[in-house]
C-alpha cells in the first residue's frame, strides 16, 4: 500500500479533538499526538493557545462506509460545510477544518464468515519457476501470511481453491494453516457445496480471484475482491480491487480492509 503523508492540524483542545477523531472517523491514538486512520492515513494534532486553527486545506479521509461515517461524524460534533466539493459534500471538524469523506474498502464486513482464495495470481504473482528436472516452484509473500493470520484472529474461516493438483499448493496451505481443495474444475459448484455444508449464506462469503475461471464463483458471493493485476473482467466485477498485485501483499491489504470495516 502507498505511504500516506502525515497532515498536521492545529487545534484548540487536544484531548477533545483526539476523542472526536476516534469516535467519528475511527482514528487510533498512537504516540506523539499522532492519530492513524483506517488505511494508514495519519493526522498529527498540535494544540495552540492563540492564532488560527483548522488550516486551509481539505482533509481527505477514506472510510469503509460513507453513510455510517457521516452519521458518526455528525453525532460527535462535526457539521456540514456550506461549501461544496463538486458532487461530494464537505464536512467541518471541531476547529473549522474541512473534511471530505471518500468510500474505500468493503462495507458490512461484520457479516463475513468465509473467505475463499484462488491460489495462483492471488497468493503468488502467477509465475511458475521450472527447474531442469521439471520441478515447479512459486514465490509467495510473507506479508500475505501475516494477513491470513490477522483474519484468522477475527474468527473468519479461510480456504484455498486451485484448479491444479500441485504439492507446492499443499505445502503453502499447510504453512498458512488453512484448508485447500485442488483439481477444482468448477469453482462455482465447489463453492456451492461449501456454502451448503456450512449452512451459511452466499452473502457472507468473500471470494478473491484473479482470472476468468474465478468469475462464476465470484458472482455468487456477497463480497468480491481482486488483486490490482487481475484480468480486467475480474476487476470490473470486484467490489474492491487491491492496490497491491497478486503475490505482492494483496491478501495483507485485504486484512487491513476487513479490520477497517470491523472497527467502524
Amino acid at each position: 500500500m502507498p505511504v500516506v503523508s502525515t497532515v498536521t492540524l492545529l487545534v484548540k483542545n487536544l484531548e477533545k479533538s483526539v476523542r472526536f477523531y476516534e469516535k467519528s472517523l475511527g482514528y487510533v491514538w498512537t504516540r506523539e499526538n499522532l492519530l492513524v486512520g483506517f488505511y494508514g492515513q495519519s493526522l498529527r494534532l498540535q494544540q495552540v493557545s492563540d492564532g488560527p486553527t483548522g488550516g486551509c486545506m481539505v482533509l481527505h479521509v477514506d472510510v469503509p462506509d460513507l453513510d455510517a461515517a457521516e452519521t458518526a461524524f455528525l453525532q460527535n460534533g462535526g457539521g456540514r460545510s456550506k461549501y461544496s466539493g463538486g458532487k461530494t459534500p464537505l464536512y467541518v471538524g471541531l476547529d473549522g477544518e474541512l473534511i471530505m469523506l471518500r468510500q474505500r474498502g468493503l462495507p458490512k464486513v461484520p457479516a463475513l464468515k468465509l473467505i475463499v482464495y484462488d491460489f495462483d495470481g492471488v497468493l503468488t504473482d502467477n509465475r511458475v519457476f521450472v527447474d531442469q528436472a521439471g520441478g515447479e516452484s512459486v514465490a509467495a509473500n510473507r506479508s500475505d501470511g501475516l494477513g491470513i493470520s490477522m483474519i484468522r484472529k477475527l474468527g473468519i474461516e479461510q480456504t484455498l481453491l486451485s484448479t491444479e493438483t500441485n504439492p507446492v499448493v499443499s505445502a503453502r496451505a499447510a504453512k498458512l494453516d488453512i484448508s485447500v481443495m485442488q483439481a477444482v474444475t468448477d469453482k462455482a459448484a465447489m463453492l456451492t457445496k461449501m456454502v451448503v455444508a456450512r449452512e451459511i449464506a452466499f452473502a457472507s462469503v468473500l471470494f478473491m480471484g484473479n482470472d476468468i475461471n474465478d468469475l462464476g464463483a465470484m458472482t455468487l458471493c456477497g463480497f468480491k475482491v481482486a488483486p490490482a493485476d487481475a484480468h480486467p473482467s475480474v476487476c470490473a466485477l470486484a467490489d474492491y480491487v487491491t492496490e497491491a498485485r497478486g503475490g505482492h501483499g494483496a491478501v495483507r491489504e485485504l486484512a487491513d480492509v476487513i479490520m477497517a470495516g470491523r472497527r467502524f
